[in-house]
């Protein structure tokens, strides 16, 4: 019995082209094998992870790198807050409040004092708290002299250039 050729072309193209997707396949696994930093699994060099595992670890592993790239920018972010004070006064106190983001965490209260104390001012209070990536800190003080009070313009000034650091 004869076989007709025609009959065997089409089902060898479609093994021929099942057999390349496959090396592709495993072309493509190998390479998301290499770029995927599979935590806590030891595979010896010549056993490789199944394709499931490697796709569960590349999904995790995406997803750690969106929250770190979040979590980055929101320290980002943080990094660029202006640096606001608000000096009010009222009654016989001046309260400044300064906000600043988590680069100035560090501030130098005793500059600070000192540059209020050069404008006139003894520290009655002073405090701090951070919220999220911001840093509040209140401080309360009264003039040396009440009669002749203190510039609250140039407290602010000074201590504006002071804590961004052109001061």
């Amino acid at each position: 019995m004869e076989t007709n050729p025609s009959f065997r072309t089409p089902k060898a193209g479609r093994h021929l082209a099942e057999k390349q997707r496959r090396q592709k396949l495993k072309g493509l696994y190998d390479q998301l094998t290499s770029l995927v930093v599979i935590s806590g699994e030891n595979y010896p060099e010549k056993k490789k992870p199944s394709g499931l595992d490697l796709l569960d670890q590349a999904t995790n592993y995406i997803k750690q790198l969106e929250k770190n790239i979040t979590e980055l920018k929101a320290r980002m972010d943080s990094l660029q807050v202006p640096v606001e004070i608000a000096v009010k006064e009222s009654g016989a106190l001046l309260e400044i409040n300064i906000v600043c983001g988590s680069q100035n965490k560090k501030l130098k209260m005793h500059k600070v004092i000192r540059i209020l104390e050069e404008e006139g001012a003894e520290v009655v209070s002073a405090s701090f708290s951070t919220v999220d990536l911001k840093v509040y800190h209140t401080i309360l003080c009264k003039a040396f002299l009440p009669r002749l009070g203190m510039d609250t313009i140039m407290v602010q000034q000074r201590l504006k250039s002071f804590i961004s650091g052109t001061g």
